[in-house]
């Protein structure tokens, strides 16, 4: 048995804990800052009156930052959220197409957006 001071005793077979080292305490601090934060998405509801067939629907998942599809392009449009919209025409959401603001709501024409980013 040895003492390790202020009357504390250890058993031979065991062993004291270690403390971690500086390299371990980096190593760990760079794994979760590469971790990347899950997309914020947009609190609310997206309506949108489909352009082929007149019908009003609405978009279920509205994250951040990525381009998403509407089907059916979009007539009409009332942005539920709390996040503007900006419509697009194309896949790559780089073909302007129209702007719906938070809360607000929009008209569109031919060529409809068939695509929309929120943030």
């Amino acid at each position: 048995m040895t003492t390790l001071g202020y009357g504390l005793a250890i058993h031979p077979q065991e062993e004291p804990m270690r403390r971690p080292t500086l390299a371990a305490l980096a190593a760990a601090f760079l794994l979760t800052a590469a971790v990347p934060a899950p997309a914020q998405a947009a609190e609310g509801t997206f309506f949108y009156t489909r352009a082929d067939t007149g019908r009003e629907t609405f978009l279920g998942s509205t994250p951040n930052g990525v381009c998403l599809s509407v089907p059916g392009g979009a007539r009409t449009a009332l942005n539920d959220t709390d996040t503007d919209a900006t419509m697009y025409t194309n896949s790559s959401c780089t073909a302007f197409g129209g702007f719906v603001g938070s809360r607000q709501s929009a008209e569109f024409s031919a060529p409809f957006p068939t695509f929309v980013r929120f943030g």
